[in-house]
């Protein structure tokens, strides 16, 4: 391995304001191990050398002249294949947008590039991101660089392998329902869903365009990284507030907390997480416990419902991904919502798909049910958030990481 890879990107900025490195020389790097490696791995589906070494050399020049735009200036990245880029390709792995040029940024990656980022790719997700794998009939399959038998997870599993793999510092991406966690769990990188608001997910499909006045619901956009440093760094280049605010936190005055009580859950019916991955959780919440001014409680409170929970995420999931249905699509998710009722009473269907396509329908009726179950939830989570200070949680349950379901899948 060189000894140029897997440089943080902290450590890649400081060389950069050192002269010891240059923006040209990074994005040659990376693209050089994208050649190597990307093929096996289907991590970064499209590539902009020229874009990117233009761009580079246009940053190189700038910092010579005293003129770095941002805290990320000159530093090359990845995005997500869902945001919109200006000129490239958005097709969430969907056939029908298969010719989607944008002609706009994503606010966010206006923002990305506003802080002085290269924009090198975009990585792969599942079609819609509406999944926890990465595949789609557009792009194909992206494995798990550890074992490429098993999925990176999803929904911003190229991302996550991308960011692994060393072919980018640090990645873009979004999460409604894990699409952030869930592949840096599956990889062994960092990300962070951020509180809802704080980065922009227009311009993402599915959700709003770049113009619209609201940000779509429940989802969030996010940084990837290999070190919650760097997840710190990209925070702090990009977080401001698109919906109405409360005050914008200040990242770098934070200090550890000398007294603190922690919620431990590791699992529940229908919940359960794999044995080994249990005893690592519990290894590190009796080292939190021999700690001086901790308390840790081990159960989630009993007022929390997690298949309840579960069921309202889901719908408001399907929700989300019909702004990017037309209304034979939708037709045909009503038909699959009614075609799952009446299977799942004769034999077993996976939890949550029927309320996945329900989330689809524009039955006002059923969603405003959703919508007040959700604000009840709200008001009891808001309540642990007053109690605790942290929560320590699983990623998933069951296994560590998942096996690729079939071929092509």
């Amino acid at each position: 391995m060189s000894e140029q890879s897997y440089r943080s990107a902290g450590t890649l900025l400081a060389q950069l304001a050192s002269g010891e490195t240059t923006s040209v020389a990074l994005v040659n790097h990376y693209f050089s191990r994208m050649a190597q490696f990307n093929k096996p791995l289907n991590a970064v589906v499209q590539q902009h050398y020229a874009l990117a070494l233009e761009a580079a050399a246009r940053a190189d020049r700038e910092r010579l002249e005293g003129r770095a735009r941002g805290v990320l200036h000159g530093l090359p990245c990845t995005v997500k294949e869902s945001f919109d880029v200006q000129g490239w390709l958005t097709t969430s792995g969907a056939h029908y947008l298969k010719d989607n040029r944008a002609t706009q940024d994503a606010p966010s990656i206006a923002r990305l590039r506003a802080a002085g980022a290269i924009l090198m790719g975009k990585t792969n997700v599942p079609m819609m991101t509406a999944d926890w794998q990465t595949y789609n009939d557009l792009y194909g399959t992206t494995h798990n660089l550890w074992d490429r038998q098993r999925s990176p997870g999803g929904s911003s599993g190229g991302a996550a392998v991308a960011v692994a793999a060393d072919f980018t510092p640090v990645e873009f991406g979004s999460d409604l329902f894990g699409s952030l966690r869930i592949p840096a769990h599956y990889t062994g990188v960092y990300a962070h869903r951020c509180s809802l608001g704080l980065m922009s997910v227009r311009g993402h499909v599915p959700g709003g365009g770049p113009q619209a006045t609201d940000e779509p619901d429940l989802s969030t956009a996010g940084p990837m990284a290999r070190s919650a440093a760097d997840l710190r760094l990209m925070m702090r280049a990009l977080s401001t507030f698109w919906v109405e605010p409360p005050r914008i936190p200040d990242f770098s005055r934070y200090q550890a907390k000398a007294n603190y009580r922690v919620c431990t859950w590791f699992s529940a019916p229908h919940h359960e997480i794999d044995q080994q991955i249990a005893q690592r959780f519990q290894s590190f919440i009796d080292k939190l416990r021999a700690q001086p001014g901790v308390e840790v409680d081990d159960a989630m409170p009993a007022d929390i419902d997690p298949d309840a929970l579960f069921d309202i995420a889901v719908k408001l999931s399907g929700r989300l991904v019909s702004t990017a249905l037309n209304g034979r699509q939708r037709l045909t998710a009503g038909l699959a919502a009614l075609g799952f009722r009446l299977v799942g009473k004769l034999a077993d269907v996976p939890e949550g798909i029927t309320s996945y396509y329900q989330g689809m329908l524009k039955d006002s009726g059923e969603q405003r049910n959703t919508d007040k179950l959700r604000h009840e939830y709200s008001r009891v989570i808001e309540t642990l958030f007053a109690r605790y200070d942290v929560f320590v949680d699983t990623c998933q349950p069951g296994a560590g990481v998942c096996a690729h379901a079939a071929a092509g899948a």
